[in-house]
Order: structure tokens, then C-alpha cells, then sequence
């Protein structure tokens, strides 16, 4: 009897592994995708996929976007690290599964990392973002900035409207706790 590994349509495992992290199917690939510890300070995405149908396809890590959201909730075009251009499109037999793990590059930590994981297939045409991190805390570093934001705005008001009555040569009293006395 020969008993063989190939992998089986939807199982996201090959042969005995599971396929870690977000899953999902994009035409005859099943793809998992997780956000593994930073290295160096930069975020690594671990790959799987598993080919669904028995004719071959192409997977393309080099084609795919990634987006690193700053704690400021900027945005930041993510390249993985490939100093000697070796990633490239490969070609994956029906129903083999295959994996890589990739460093994207970054000046800045990022709080959040997302990745288009439909430009990994030829011909798709539809995004399907995949994101990994605490969306949680851009949104409470987005809220501080505002206030800080309004924060800094009342400053430069007051201290527009001070310079103002200094010009017409107006003094200003104070009570006690910093108030303008009416």
C-alpha cells in the first residue's frame, strides 16, 4: 500500500502541522497568515498555505501588501527583508501546502500589521485584509493625541489673546489660582 502526504482541501494542517494565525481561501489556496514576535524590532509574518485543487498555482509573497499601523494610527508601507531578492513567485503543486516566515522592515514600531493576502494569488482582483495587533491601543493613542491636539490649541489661543491685550497695553488680573479676575 503507498500511503502519501498531500494536503486535503480545507484541513489547513499538512501533513500532521496546523496551520497557525487567521485562515481563509482565496481560490485554491488556503492561507494562514500570524504575526510572530518582532525581530529586531521588526514584525514577522509566518505564512502557510495549502493548494485545495489538483492542478499547480502560483503563490507570491513579494506581491503582497503590508501596512504597519503606528500607535498614532499612521500608516506605514511594509517591505519584507530580502537583501538578496529571493523572494519570488513560486509555483505549488495540487494539493501540496508549503509555509515561509518574513521580517518586514520598519523605522518605527508598529502597533498593528495588516496584509493583503489576495495578492498572494494571480488574478485576484478583490482585497482581503488579514490584521494582527491591538487595534485597541492606536485608537486610545489616537484619543490622547486629539487631546493633546485641543490641549495645545487652548495654550496658543490664550497666549494669542495675552499678546493681543499686551498690545493695547491692557494688564490682566489674576486671582490666586491663575483665573482672569473679571
Amino acid at each position: 500500500m503507498l500511503a502519501g502526504c498531500t494536503y486535503k482541501p480545507g484541513s489547513f494542517s499538512y501533513p500532521s502541522k496546523g496551520f497557525p494565525g487567521q485562515r481563509i481561501t482565496i481560490g485554491c489556496l488556503d492561507i494562514a497568515v500570524d504575526r510572530r514576535a518582532d525581530l529586531e524590532g521588526a514584525p514577522v509574518l509566518g505564512y502557510q498555505f495549502g493548494n485545495r485543487c489538483e492542478r499547480p498555482v502560483s503563490v507570491d509573497l513579494s506581491r503582497a501588501w503590508v501596512v504597519g499601523r503606528l500607535v498614532d494610527g499612521n500608516e506605514v508601507a511594509l517591505t519584507p527583508y530580502d537583501p538578496k531578492l529571493e523572494i519570488t513567485a513560486v509555483r505549488l503543486d495540487g494539493r501540496m501546502a508549503g509555509g515561509e516566515a518574513l521580517r518586514y522592515t520598519t523605522s518605527q514600531p508598529v502597533a498593528q500589521v495588516c496584509v493583503d493576502v489576495a495578492r498572494l494569488v494571480e488574478q485576484v482582483t478583490e482585497s482581503r485584509w488579514l490584521c494582527f495587533g491591538d487595534a485597541n491601543v492606536i485608537a486610545v493613542a489616537g484619543r490622547l493625541a486629539e487631546r493633546e491636539a485641543a490641549a495645545r490649541e487652548a495654550e496658543r489661543a490664550e497666549a494669542d489673546e495675552i499678546a493681543d491685550d499686551e498690545a493695547i497695553g491692557m494688564t490682566r488680573l489674576t486671582d490666586g489660582d491663575g483665573e482672569v479676575a473679571p
